[in-house]
């Protein structure tokens, strides 16, 4: 009943906003939203799915790092040829892949199709979201950028919430039956966009593409680490290293200590959202300029991090459970977006490169927040919790006490 009730709220809320928006912003919305639906459907299911295999702690976490692994791979690969390309093309792409990876894994029997599976959606999310996300700072200014990727992030807020909770309906049925669902909706999306998405790369890049250029997202990081952008790359890994980390070990934790069901723990996870949602279309763009932009940051990351810390030390109360995860919502609503925008205000390169470096520092955060994830649960439940708190507090800090982020307003 209260998952239908989520469903209900957030369909109200995303068809209210949309009637707002300008044409090419609804239709990039619109993608952004029916995908990150598909997409969320599977992912609290994701450690139960492994554990229906046999697999172990530390496997459940090389399974989720396995999606990252492809995506710090392609990423940048994606972000040079929207570039070249177009936006629209590789958003196609990257809604074919996705389709494709949710029917292998509804017909996964064994480990390796569940890997294979998930490198596939790892390597093809890396043409969809980067992609959208160039759309958007193609067709915005500035001034409008913060708001714009709040919307975004809002968009995909809400897919949080009505994905794991649609999903966790459908499991009650059958484990499987979520992916099929989530190819479905994945295929409907793609002659969508395919239809109706308009492009809005108008001078394409005429640079030649070459292996080496294609497959760098070490030097691009690399590169990254050296660049007057590198607090807000970092900022972007450790957001990305702190929710992987939990997304993967949430579900564990409500599963073994609150005795949650699929259904519960989904309607966490749309709990999340919702709030994330709420923040972005309402009260983004009113705290960054009461509070600027830099701040707003360094706010949302460090309350991420403290709510994520407490989970496994909260007595074994859903409420408490569900409070917890609404302000690590919070926390990521405020700071996600933000970082985009400054990443596309500041940057001097095309926004397609620039947001494939961005993504793949995002995607290094998912690869090792899995994989130590799993390793860390080995010694209990509160060490990987701990482990992502105390890594975003630090990282926030070093960035804050070594370069002029806070101090001249800028991210050099």
């Amino acid at each position: 009943m209260a998952s239908r009730l989520f469903v209900n709220l957030a369909f109200q809320q995303y068809t209210n906003f949309m009637r707002e928006q300008k044409p090419n912003f609804f239709l990039i919305y619109l993608a952004v939203f029916v995908s990150v639906v598909a997409f969320s459907m599977v992912f609290p299911l994701l450690p139960l799915y492994g554990k229906y295999f046999h697999a172990s702690n530390i496997t459940i976490g090389l399974l989720a790092g396995s999606f990252a692994f492809a995506q710090l791979a392609f990423s940048p690969f994606w972000g040079i040829l929207s570039d070249r390309y177009g936006r629209k093309p590789i958003i196609l792409l990257g809604l074919v892949g996705l389709t494709i990876s949710f029917l292998v894994f509804a017909f996964a029997g064994n480990l390796v199709a569940l890997f294979l599976s998930r490198f596939i959606q790892g390597a093809f999310s890396g043409a969809t979201m980067p992609a959208a996300r160039a759309y958007i700072a193609d067709v915005t200014t500035k001034e409008q950028r913060v708001a714009a990727m709040g919307k975004i992030g809002a968009s995909l807020a809400l897919g949080i919430i009505l994905g794991p909770a649609i999903g966790g309906l459908l499991a009650q049925y059958t484990m499987a039956l979520p992916f099929f669902a989530s190819a479905v909706i994945g295929a409907l999306n793609l002659v969508f966009v395919f239809l109706f998405l308009p492009e809005s790369l108008r001078e394409n890049r005429n640079y030649q593409i070459t292996i080496r250029l294609a497959w760098s997202a070490l030097p691009r990081i690399w590169q990254g680490l050296k660049s007057s952008l590198m607090p807000l790359f970092l900022l972007g890994f450790v957001w990305s290293f702190a929710l992987s980390n939990n997304q993967v070990n949430v579900p564990l934790l409500g599963a073994e200590k609150f005795s949650m069901s699929t259904e519960a723990i989904g309607l966490g996870f749309g709990l999340m959202g919702l709030i994330s949602a709420i923040t972005q279309f309402f009260l983004l763009s009113r705290i960054t300029r009461i509070f600027g932009q830099h701040r707003t940051v360094v706010f949302g990351l460090i309350l991420l991090g403290i709510s994520f810390g407490i989970m496994p030390f909260l007595p074994g109360n859903v409420s408490l459970f569900y409070l917890a995860m609404a302000a690590a919502g919070l926390g990521s609503a405020v700071a996600r977006p933000v970082i985009t925008a400054l990443v596309t205000q500041e940057t001097t390169e095309p926004q397609g490169v620039t947001l494939g470096t961005e993504n793949a520092f995002e995607s290094l955060g998912r690869l090792l927040g899995p994989l130590l994830g799993g390793v860390f649960f080995i010694f209990g439940q509160a060490v990987p919790f701990l482990f992502s708190a105390v890594a975003t507090v630090l990282v926030v800090f070093f960035v804050v006490r070594n370069t002029h982020f806070l101090k001249q307003g800028h991210a050099y």
